[in-house]
């Protein structure tokens, strides 16, 4: 039984920082995550954190180096689950289990695998933040790694998954590997989600689905999500926040963008880089390669020092 009833409210109902793309569905599970808070940007290393991106970014207060989907993202699964009610679904990486709750508060079957839930803490977190949510029972929690064992599940249970959410390890090859086993074991009408496409190694998955025959697309979020579907589905439509100057980093220039227009921004690009690329050696595509690596580094340059900051504030915090 439910401890806490989750129903959908207002746009307007949640906290300031969050955005929610108009036209969606709206829940807020928050308290069935006690541990859940508003996180900083500089406690984690990571590139490709968009920490320009004003919209909130929660953790979990007993790990604020790792973040959740951020609000938008995750209204982007419930909505695409809402679609999929009753039918099989995947989660590849649940991390507190965020994400799997909004999937699950949508209505469908999911499995989810994560190496972390073999550790019981982990484990007991993200089934508590379930059964909150009344969810449990339609969730199968997994340990284990992907592909292996999304290889392993399939078989064991003659599974194929008509919704999958791959949000697991985020260095190459895996993105690649999650997005090939997925393809396999999906079925014939079928949509896949990605995570952090603001990493050209997650990208590699979305671009060998769209090399498939896959039909592509992307969400401009705080993290940047990716679509790819087949048969008789369609992916829900997002609209970008109007407030903030949306950028596609190279990897995603060819990809479409729900709900927005960059062909402005990007002829004006393409003017700048046609101008220069006589004085060099470089092509169109290379120029904007380098241009986008360099740019990477000046932001993550700029925003060390806070990093560094705020490792070095902990330290003395927990040494004092």
């Amino acid at each position: 039984m439910s401890e806490i009833k989750i129903k959908e409210i207002a746009p307007n109902l949640f906290p300031k920082g969050d955005y929610i793309s108009p036209g969606l569905s709206t829940i807020k599970p928050d308290s069935c995550f006690p541990n859940m808070i508003l996180g900083n940007k500089y406690d984690t290393f990571w590139l490709y954190l968009r920490r320009d991106i004003p919209h909130n970014w929660y953790v979990d207060q007993r790990r604020s180096d790792v973040g959740f989907v951020s609000r938008d993202e995750a209204h982007i699964l419930y909505n695409t689950a809402l679609k999929f009610q009753g039918k099989k679904a995947l989660e590849i990486g649940c991390w507190m289990g965020w994400s799997a709750c909004h999937l699950a508060l949508g209505g469908v079957e999911l499995d989810v695998i994560d190496p972390m839930l073999s550790e019981p803490l982990f484990n007991e977190s993200v089934t508590d933040s379930l059964k909150r949510a009344g969810v449990k029972d339609s969730v199968n929690l997994i340990p284990g790694y992907s592909p292996q064992t999304v290889e392993e599940v399939a078989n064991k249970f003659n599974r194929k998954w008509s919704l999958i959410f791959i949000d697991g390890h985020h260095e190459a090859p895996a993105p690649l590997n999650d997005a090939i086993i997925c393809e396999q074991l999906a079925q014939a009408d079928a949509l896949i989600l990605f995570h952090d496409l603001s990493s050209p190694d997650v990208g590699q998955g979305l671009d060998y689905l769209k090399a498939k025959g896959w039909h592509t697309m992307v969400y401009q979020t705080m993290q940047i999500m990716g679509v790819a579907w087949r048969g008789n589905v369609e992916p829900v439509m997002h609209q970008p926040d109007t407030t903030i100057d949306w950028r596609l980093p190279p990897h995603l220039q060819n990809y479409a963008v729900s709900g927005a227009n960059q062909t402005a921004k990007k002829d004006k690009l393409g003017a700048t880089l046609k101008a220069v690329q006589p004085y060099t050696f470089l092509s169109e595509a290379q120029l904007l390669m380098r241009y986008s690596q360099v740019k990477q580094v000046y932001d993550y340059l700029f925003w060390l020092p806070k990093m560094l900051w705020q490792t070095t504030s902990r330290k003395k915090f927990f040494n004092s």
